[in-house]
């Protein structure tokens, strides 16, 4: 999620600076949140981080490339009509799987209530029977609620980092008790491929190595960045062969998913080396630093 600076200062033409109007600011127990409008783009922000984005005109769409992967999913579980999401930010995620998928019911879990009032007055989050919103710790929901679900995705961040409770292997099996037959998690996760910075990264893949049967990481930004990039992690149980998951992709999983460019995202399939031996399997005590 980069610095709002990273991007705000020229237009999408190259031309002079955009201006920036800020629609909505508070700070909740949690964050600073900031609502703001730059040229016609929409974006949910804690402190100097952009959270979410959408575009003025049609609310569905956003700038972000990374939740179009969180799609992928559904072409391992073509099925799919259960979802749960940790992590609500502006309901981008939420608000399109609702829109494309009739037969879909999510369960959105968010820690901050602020974040779902600015969700829903903000960003146009529906409010309808099919998502249910509930304001809890995403670990919480998860070891005390009965449901099972088909998709499970985890797009939860404090500054840029996904909350310790919620990389552990402990955290991954209670996620598995809680999955469909083949289900699918997928993590957003800001961290290096390579470099001193991927400790991290490949402690989580490691873990959910451990956890599941396959494990897959797609890129969701061009080219490799030693700073780091956007990368979405998928782990199941599934039979699915890569070049099965490839196929569904191209073929937009049957023409189901239309997420714009989804027919390519199997370029963007990360299938280099990752280095694990050096790094832990993560632990509720043990983190790495």
């Amino acid at each position: 999620m980069p610095d709002l600076d990273d991007w705000s200062n020229s237009s999408p033409l190259g031309g002079e600076m955009t201006a920036e109007t800020v629609v909505h600011a508070r700070t909740s127990a949690f964050h600073h949140i900031s609502v703001i409008d730059i040229g016609y783009r929409r974006i949910l922000q804690f402190e100097r981080t952009r959270q979410s984005s959408m575009y003025l005109d049609n609310p569905f769409e956003t700038d972000f490339e990374y939740p179009g992967f969180f799609h992928v999913a559904l072409a391992i579980r073509p099925d799919a009509s259960r979802t749960l999401m940790i992590g609500l930010g502006g309901g981008t995620t939420a608000k399109r799987m609702w829109r494309d998928y009739p037969e879909m019911r999510i369960d959105a879990v968010e820690l901050d209530p602020d974040v779902v009032a600015i969700a829903r007055e903000y960003f146009e989050l529906p409010d309808d029977p099919r998502i249910r919103v509930v304001v809890d710790d995403g670990r919480h929901f998860v070891e005390t609620t009965s449901e099972r679900y088909d998709i499970v995705i985890v797009d939860a961040f404090h500054d840029d980092r996904i909350p310790p409770p919620l990389t552990t292997e402990e955290f991954f099996r209670a996620l598995r008790s809680h999955m469909t037959e083949d289900g699918v998690v997928a993590f957003n996760v800001i961290g290096s491929l390579l470099g001193d910075r991927s400790r991290l990264f490949r402690s989580l893949h490691r873990t959910l190595r451990n956890t599941f049967r396959r494990v897959w990481v797609f890129n969701a930004d061009e080219g490799v960045d030693a700073k780091g990039n956007n990368l979405v992690v998928i782990a199941s149980d599934t039979a699915l062969t890569t070049q099965e998951l490839r196929e569904r992709i191209a073929a937009r999983v049957a023409g189901r998913v239309s997420i714009p460019g989804f027919d390519r995202f199997g370029e963007n399939l990360y299938e280099g080396p990752i280095r694990s031996g050096d790094v832990p399997i993560l632990s509720d005590p043990h983190h790495p630093k």
